[in-house]
């Protein structure tokens, strides 16, 4: 059974994009647990950081040329977009997941694939403008797509847009899971108390995405008082994920497709690449992917 995850937070700066292309990467690249995974990232955010990072640039633009962008799955034609109103689609039905995704590696035995669907800035016109028809064919539209790409795919992994916007409706909406990304900071339990009302008013009815708290950028040694916080406050307790994404630099160097960890040789690569692991490990432990 395939599942489908959103990685957001309402606060920039958490790292994000960085969470959502290692756990897509490592679940793709490795038998993690008992399975062989077909992976598909979505790129969700207009400022396409998921796609820099593993596309090189002549590729990424090639593909947006051709249209082969997450806003083909929301518009049928993006020709005269408007930042101040939003081009409503007359056609219900998007493309296929094989018209627009590209991919990014697979085993010789094709049993392990990891496939994305890249962004474009352009879909910031699609965040500003304002509908004045009903937005309903571009929400039937993502959730046609998302119902395609669980038929094909294992796992799904949205990089979403961090603010409220009609992405994050469309994509809590058609999630099982939001792996929430969050820095243990000041105002940190402020954020995820935000977070987590704004996963349950996106909610239809009693269905709703279960969320997974991952604490990025922590101490190789020790745990902080805002971690523990965090932690121990009996909201947000049973979410918290047991493993953490440590402070290492080699999680900010994926860029033009090249500088993973599981491939790189700079020093503490190896230390990175056994903690993103046991990262993507629980996760897919939890989600039961």
């Amino acid at each position: 059974m395939s599942a489908v995850i959103t990685v957001m937070n309402m606060k920039g700066g958490v790292g994000k994009t960085t969470v959502a292309v290692h756990v897509c990467g490592l679940a793709a690249h490795y038998q993690v647990g008992a399975k062989k995974r077909k992976v598909l990232a979505i790129d969700y955010d207009p400022q396409f950081n998921m796609s820099q990072a593993l596309l090189p640039p002549k590729t990424y633009f090639s593909l947006e040329k051709q249209r082969k962008t997450t806003i083909a799955i929301l518009l049928d034609d993006d020709s005269n977009l408007n930042p101040f109103q939003l081009q409503v689609p007359g056609n219900f039905s998007p493309p296929k997941v094989s018209e627009i995704a590209t991919r990014i590696f697979e085993t010789r035995s094709k049993k392990f694939s990891l496939d994305l669907v890249p962004s474009t800035l352009d879909l910031m016109y699609v965040a500003l403008g304002q509908a004045e028809a009903n937005t309903k064919p571009i929400e039937e539209r993502f959730a046609k797509f998302i119902a395609e790409c669980r038929s094909i795919y294992d796992l799904i992994i949205i990089d979403c847009h961090p603010a409220g916007s009609l992405f994050t409706k469309t994509s809590l909406r058609n999630s099982d899971h939001v792996l929430i990304p969050v820095v243990p900071q000041r105002y940190a339990v402020r954020g995820i108390g935000l977070m987590m009302e704004f996963i349950a008013a996106k909610k239809e009815g009693d269905k709703g995405p279960t969320p997974h708290i991952l604490f990025n950028y922590t101490s190789r040694s020790g745990v902080s008082p805002q971690e523990t916080a965090i932690r121990t406050n009996p909201k947000f307790t049973k979410f918290c994920m047991t493993n953490t994404l440590k402070k290492f630099k080699a999680f900010s160097e994926p860029e033009d497709g090249t500088g993973f960890v599981w491939s790189s040789r700079k020093p503490y690569s190896t230390e990175a690449f056994r903690n993103s692991l046991e990262v993507t490990t629980e996760l897919l432990s939890r989600i039961g992917a």
